[in-house]
Order: C-alpha cells, then sequence, then structure tokens
C-alpha cells in the first residue's frame, strides 16, 4: 500500500489519524513523495534555520519503503497526462507520477487528495481509496 504527500502530511501533522486508518500492511511511498516531502523541509530549514523538520522527515523517509519513478513509469504517467489534457482536466504532475508508480507496481493508493479521481476517470486500473472521513 502506497501512501500520497498528503496523506503523509496529515499524519506528520496528527499521529493519532494514522491509528484511525487501521492499516495491517506495508507502508510505502513513492521517490515522488519523498522529493515533495523533502523540498518542503530543506525550504523550511533554509528559511527558518531550524532543522526539526528536515530531521523529522528524513527519518521517515529511511524508515519507509521508497518505490523509485522508472522509465515504464514515465510511459504511463505521459499516457495519463495526454488522456487529462484531451479531455481538457489540468492537475500537478507529481500526482500522476505517483499514481503511475501505483500503477507499474500494481500497489493501492490511498490518499486524502480528490485530484486521484481525475487520473482514475482516464486509467481504471489504478487501485485508489480516497480518504474523506475518518
Amino acid at each position: 500500500m502506497i501512501f500520497d504527500t498528503s496523506l503523509i502530511l496529515k499524519i506528520l501533522e496528527n499521529k493519532e489519524f494514522f491509528d484511525k486508518l487501521n492499516i495491517s500492511e506495508e507502508v510505502k511511498i513513492t521517490s515522488v513523495t519523498a522529493y515533495e516531502l523533502l523540498r518542503g523541509a530543506v525550504y523550511s530549514n533554509l528559511v527558518n534555520g531550524k532543522n526539526r523538520e528536515l530531521n523529522i522527515i528524513l527519518s521517515l523517509v529511511s524508515e519507509l519503503n521508497v518505490i523509485s519513478f522508472s522509465l515504464e513509469d514515465a510511459r504511463i504517467a505521459s499516457y495519463i497526462w495526454a488522456k487529462l489534457k484531451e479531455k481538457g482536466i489540468v492537475i500537478n504532475d507529481a500526482d500522476i507520477l505517483i499514481a503511475s508508480t501505483c500503477i507499474r507496481n500494481k500497489e493501492k493508493l490511498l490518499t486524502l487528495d480528490k485530484d486521484y479521481e481525475k487520473i482514475k476517470s482516464v486509467y481504471e486500473k489504478i487501485d485508489l481509496e480516497i480518504i474523506d472521513k475518518i
């Protein structure tokens, strides 16, 4: 099971949220999520001069299984992007990259981000769970 960036940020904000998810399988993230988390923490460190957030993120990504973005993911992502563009739908590239990694690895994607519904509308093979209430 792969957690997207929105879900990881929610868990970091509220540790009890993870317990409410009642997850029994291994939690994974994509290299794209690792990038999104790290870029925010590094920026915060540069601007505020505090290491706390960066250290938390570095610790987190070192403990999780991080699935790398591959050439096959790029192929899938390009197809999804083109199908969305054809429908006049624009969403964050990171979401498309995360979705394509989940698709290739046949992993369920858990998220808080409803933009993934748009991806599912053009690529039904994605195993997706959007959490709206817990």
